[in-house]
């Protein structure tokens, strides 16, 4: 009896099989789309005169160290006492700490201000392929760079564009 019903269950399967539905595959220049949107280029300003605020900085720091520096070369070629040598290295020690600490806190800052700048972006794109996808009835929707082949996939970029108002 047990194996009836596997039998059973079995043919039921291999009906059913013929009439699902084909997966629908499509792909989107992501990176494109995204150059083209309308206000991409002034978040892209603002990021880049950010950078350019942080590297600024930066750079006075590190010619501030640059100069602690050559005066410290400078004392060790003189008789310099043990005691003021110590001290002008405790600072340029320092120095390089915070220039490090700075470099790294800049990183973070400068990747949470992309984050920032970009997302309204970014989210109204995925926004417009998800609505393409729908109504058109895809399954899956790749970017573009991501796929090494995508003979069988339709480009939608034209449609998310449209979607977008992008002419």
């Amino acid at each position: 009896m047990k194996k009836f019903w596997i039998i059973i269950v079995a043919a039921l399967l291999c009906a059913t099989t013929g009439y699902a539905q084909k997966a629908k595959f499509g792909h989107v220049d992501y990176g494109a789309v995204m150059k083209e949107m309308p206000g991409i280029d002034t978040a892209q300003q603002a990021l880049m005169e950010y950078q350019q605020e942080l590297e600024a900085v930066g750079q006075q720091m590190a010619d501030e160290f640059k100069a602690k520096q050559a005066e410290y070369v400078e004392l060790t070629n003189k008789t310099t006492s043990s005691a003021i040598l110590k001290v002008k290295e405790d600072e340029l020690m320092k120095l390089y700490q915070r220039l490090q600490d700075f470099v790294s806190s800049s990183e973070m800052d400068l990747q949470q201000k992309q984050v920032e700048l970009l997302k309204p972006f970014q989210e109204r794109l995925l926004a417009a392929i998800k609505t393409v996808a729908e109504k058109e009835k895809y399954t899956y929707v790749f970017d573009i760079t991501m796929c090494a082949f995508h003979n069988d996939a339709d480009d939608l970029t034209s449609a998310v564009r449209t979607e977008l108002g992008i002419k």
